[in-house]
């Protein structure tokens, strides 16, 4: 069935309204005739021409009635007509603010992102004049000029990151997998394990959505104070601490602590996790001060639980350690380093590299205070360590070649050269400042061969290193790539696992 339009509607009536009034003007014409015929008749003849008079009365009726409703109609189409264009101006103005609702969304966008960009440019500054502060206070502890070349040598010594030692987030939340594993639902379980996979590969954008996911979800299935709501907003909190969200990821650990705190009580060993996230997003912050009270908290509940003597604790207090070394706490900062080094050492794990960080960190400690035959003594202990774990048993460690080469060039005798397999273990970054600290003080002590033959070591050692890893770096590419492709797979595959898609 064809529709008329308005404008089509309008004609078709002016149509017929002309129709009907021709036939009106005619009908008026006939009565007048016929009303003039029957003045001059008589009753018998009159009868005829009065019953046509009387049709055509009713039909005068009819057609005013039909001109009539055929104005109303018209009347009515305008309307219509009227209304048609306002709706028309209205969708109009809809569209426009359609466009202009999507430019603004669009601005939005673009400004949320320069606010996080700044604030992450933000944090980055303040960390940055917090370490600062730190090396324009060391300017003034220093007061004798004989040892400005050996505190300039301690000042290059990298503090290490809170992270690098200690527990890291990530272990915690591998630990305590199992624990939501065993309650949570299937759907939610590979939701965890998907989060987690993106954090590792630095995809918090992704990891991020789907924490919150699985986060609203444990809440509507659990509860809010449930264990496993606290397992991940610690794994939520983790996303925000990699994107520098600091204060965010604070707000989702405190969630998590009190939590736990009322699951499992106050000294549980799930808490101590807590706590030692927090100490590490706190000292993100640059509040050293406040992170040192969770770190020992943390410390405190893990030598109950474990005892004084467990690796966890030698961990926590090398983050305490760093803590107060943030703020110049130097004493403490040399007792935690020194017990956590006792632990180890009764553990017999001291060729751990977490102890070769332990020891360097001991080590630079002691030169900032001036401990100079203390620290000189550790990195001895260091670097015959390292030559007895590479393999060189029989032979001298590095220290004990430098101060062989010294004693001969005092007596004016020969000196060998330097063997390369005892530069074989000058591959880590630890162990380079070691050697370029030990040297620092050889030099500070008069002993500038000692001093020569270290330095000129770590640039030999350096250069090998960088010789070997051009000849790994594209076997390292290929594997890297195949194991992304393999791992991205997998990723779709639990992913579209997760809603409900089958293969």
């Amino acid at each position: 069935m064809t529709t008329i339009s308005t404008e089509e509607m309008t004609t078709i009536l002016k149509t017929a309204q002309q129709g009907l009034s021709l036939l009106r003007d005619e009908h008026s014409t006939i009565s007048r005739t016929l009303e003039a015929i029957t003045s001059g008749l008589n009753d018998d003849e009159i009868s005829l021409p009065r019953e046509k008079n009387a049709q055509v009365n009713e039909n005068f009726e009819k057609l005013m009635t039909g001109i009539d409703e055929t104005s109303l109609m018209m009347l009515v189409a305008q309307m219509m007509r009227s209304d048609d264009l306002r709706n028309q101006k209205t969708r109009d103005l809809q569209k426009l603010l359609n466009e202009e609702n999507g430019w603004l969304r669009e601005e939005l966008s673009y400004t949320q992102k320069r606010l996080q960009e700044s604030e992450s440019a933000v944090a980055r500054l303040e960390e940055e004049l917090n370490q600062l502060r730190f090396l324009d206070s060391m300017k003034n502890v220093i007061c004798d000029t004989n040892t400005a070349s050996l505190a300039d040598e301690s000042s290059r010594i990298p503090i290490i990151d809170v992270l690098d030692l200690g527990f890291d987030p990530e272990e915690e939340m591998n630990n305590h997998n199992n624990e939501q594993s065993n309650s949570a639902p299937s759907r939610l379980q590979t939701l965890n394990a998907l989060v987690i996979q993106y954090i590792r590969e630095g995809r918090t954008e992704i990891a991020g959505p789907l924490c919150k996911q699985a986060l609203e979800e444990l809440m509507s299935t659990s509860g809010k104070e449930h264990p496993d709501v606290a397992t991940m907003l610690n794994v939520l909190a983790m996303v925000y601490r990699d994107q520098q969200k600091y204060k965010e990821a604070s707000g989702y650990l405190e969630q998590a602590l009190a939590i736990r705190e009322k699951c499992f009580g106050e000294t549980d060993q799930l808490v101590a996790s807590t706590l030692n996230n927090m100490a590490i997003v706190f000292g993100k912050r640059g509040k050293y001060r406040e992170a040192e009270g969770y770190c020992r908290r943390a410390l405190k509940i893990r030598e109950m639980v474990f005892g004084e003597n467990d690796p966890d604790v030698a961990k926590q207090l090398n983050n305490l350690a760093l803590l107060c070394l943030h703020q110049g706490k130097y004493e403490e900062v040399e007792d935690c380093h020194r017990k956590a080094l006792k632990i180890l050492e009764r553990l017999d794990v001291i060729d751990d590299m977490n102890t070769l960080k332990t020891q360097n960190q001991l080590a630079s400690i002691l030169l900032k205070q001036g401990k100079y035959e203390e620290a000189q003594g550790v990195y001895k202990t260091i670097l015959t360590k390292i030559h007895k774990k590479s393999g060189g048993i029989e032979g001298k460690s590095l220290w004990e070649v430098a101060e062989e080469r010294q004693r001969k060039m005092e007596k004016g005798e020969k000196m060998e050269v330097m063997e390369t397999r005892q530069l074989e273990y000058l591959d880590n970054p630890d162990i380079i400042t070691s050697v370029k600290n030990l040297a620092a003080v050889y030099r500070r002590q008069g002993k500038y061969e000692a001093a020569d033959t270290l330095e000129d070591a770590t640039m030999r050692g350096h250069q090998q290193s960088d010789d070997s890893n051009t000849t790994s770096n594209i076997s390292m590419e290929v594997s890297r790539r195949s194991s992304n492709i393999s791992s991205q797979n997998n990723l779709k595959s639990k992913l579209m696992h997760v809603f409900g898609f089958k293969f």
